[in-house]
């Protein structure tokens, strides 16, 4: 019976350390290559790494790694802040396991912000939303350009 339990536990065990390496493997080459260029942020930490970069024209650049044992991080790109409101325009990209992408807006107008999905063509995804997403879909168009002039998402 003891033999029975400590196969039982070694096999949990053994499962598990395999995972934890699959995790850090996939998740270290996938947003590793992502982040090329760009510095850690003050947030980063040994298990939720963040990284930031800057451009010329002042758009913000994020690549957020997966969090301990989560395959789901995220990048994104934010529209120049203006003046001192620092909420601005944002695509939130999330890379998938399968190498496909899934897209979000961060839209504000009016002291209001939305967060709406939308598709690899700067579409909302919910009807309820198209309208705001046609008042910013020039903003959307200039994120899209800038998430694959620096990632290649949409090549």
């Amino acid at each position: 019976m003891k033999r029975r339990i400590l196969r039982i536990v070694l096999a949990v065990a053994i499962a598990f350390a395999l995972f934890n390496a699959a995790w850090f493997v996939w998740s270290h080459i996938k947003y590793g290559k992502l982040s090329d260029g760009m510095e850690a942020a003050e947030f980063n930490t040994v298990l939720s790494k963040r990284y930031l970069y800057t451009d010329a024209d002042r758009y913000d650049y994020l690549v957020k790694y997966p969090d301990y044992l989560s395959f789901t991080g995220n990048m994104s790109v934010g529209s120049p802040a203006a003046s001192e409101n620092p909420f601005t325009d944002a695509l939130i990209i999330w890379p998938t396991i399968a190498g496909e992408y899934k897209f979000g807006v961060l839209l504000y107008e009016d002291g209001t912000g939305y967060s709406v999905y939308i598709d690899a063509k700067g579409n909302a995804l919910s009807k309820e939303d198209e309208d705001v997403v046609a008042r910013h879909s020039e903003s959307i168009k200039v994120l899209f350009q800038k998430a694959n002039e620096k990632w290649g998402i949409l090549d």
